[in-house]
């Protein structure tokens, strides 16, 4: 059986990625920060084999003495709640880099299966982080004949549960909400919006095809297909039945905007996955399981 090693399980992917891992039947062991609450895994702790940290200078020997055959590393920090640089680059680059040298320290074959952003480094201090941590992982993977290093390269997911900073949860609450307007931008920006549930499925096809992949590669985790930042606003707009008078044009776009973000399945595909959810039954569910409980 394999030994998983899972961080971020605190958040909205890693507590599904826990949840689904742990009823699959893996060796699962959750590595988290001391003062992390797993809110979203209430009721389910005693299930579930946990490893706490206090500060990142330990996390090397911790996961050295647990050996795992793979580590999916989903742990971030946006920056989106007032956090520091340097608290990003701890969090989005030396978590990591910890954790990459403890599975070197183990001597032992490993995979290292890393959560990244699409967004190009130029456009926040969080993308600029963890394209920093991309590199470090593609050349220790380089230096090490036992370090597997697959970067996820993750579009927009979205789903019932997730942070409420995010912009997909921000306009689904206030057209569910009715707020008298959302102020946008002209939306002209694409994005490739893909549901929770496919994403977990991209993971576990991901840890069962692991062997296939070489010492370091990408992979797009998304569904093909980009709609406008428009079209989606006014697909939700619509779904929710919602009066909210939506601002197109308000927002200025910022001046490193990226204008298209779409995933290159071909990979997964081969693979054997598929998304199962487009735009329409992705937001239908959400919808249902956010606001119809």
């Amino acid at each position: 059986m394999q030994r998983i090693l899972l961080t971020g399980a605190s958040g909205f992917l890693g507590s599904a990625l826990a949840l689904n891992l742990s009823q699959a039947g893996y060796h699962l062991t959750l590595l988290l920060r001391s003062s992390s609450r797993l809110n979203r895994l209430t009721g389910r702790e005693s299930t579930l084999e946990i490893c706490r940290f206090r500060t990142y200078d330990e996390v090397t020997d911790i996961v050295a003495k647990i050996e795992p055959d793979l580590v999916i590393h989903t742990a971030c920090c946006y920056g989106r709640k007032g956090e520091s640089n340097v608290e990003l680059l701890e969090t989005n680059i030396l978590y990591g880099l910890n954790i990459l040298q403890g599975l070197i320290a183990t001597n032992k074959s490993a995979t290292f299966i890393n959560t990244s952003s699409v967004l190009p480094p130029d456009v926040s201090p969080y993308a600029l982080t963890k394209d920093q941590f991309v590199q470090w992982g593609r050349a220790l993977a380089a230096q090490s004949n036992r370090l597997r290093f697959i970067n996820v390269r993750l579009q927009h997911m979205y789903g019932p549960g997730d942070d409420p900073s995010k912009f997909s949860t921000h306009v689904l609450q206030a057209c569910h909400r009715n707020e008298p307007e959302l102020k946008l931008t002209a939306g002209e920006q694409k994005r490739d919006f893909v549901y929770i549930d496919d994403v977990v499925n991209a993971y576990s096809t991901l840890i069962e095809n692991c062997d296939s992949f070489k010492s370091a590669c990408d992979v797009d985790v998304g569904t093909g297909i980009a709609p406008s930042i428009k079209q989606f606003v006014e697909t939700v707009h619509a779904l929710t039945g919602s009066k909210t008078k939506l601002l197109f044009g308000d927002v200025p776009y910022r001046s490193n905007e990226s204008m298209h973000c779409q995933a290159d399945i071909t990979k997964m595909l081969g693979l054997g996955w598929i998304p199962k959810y487009d735009l329409i039954s992705g937001l239908k569910r959400t919808i249902d399981m956010e606001f119809h409980k």
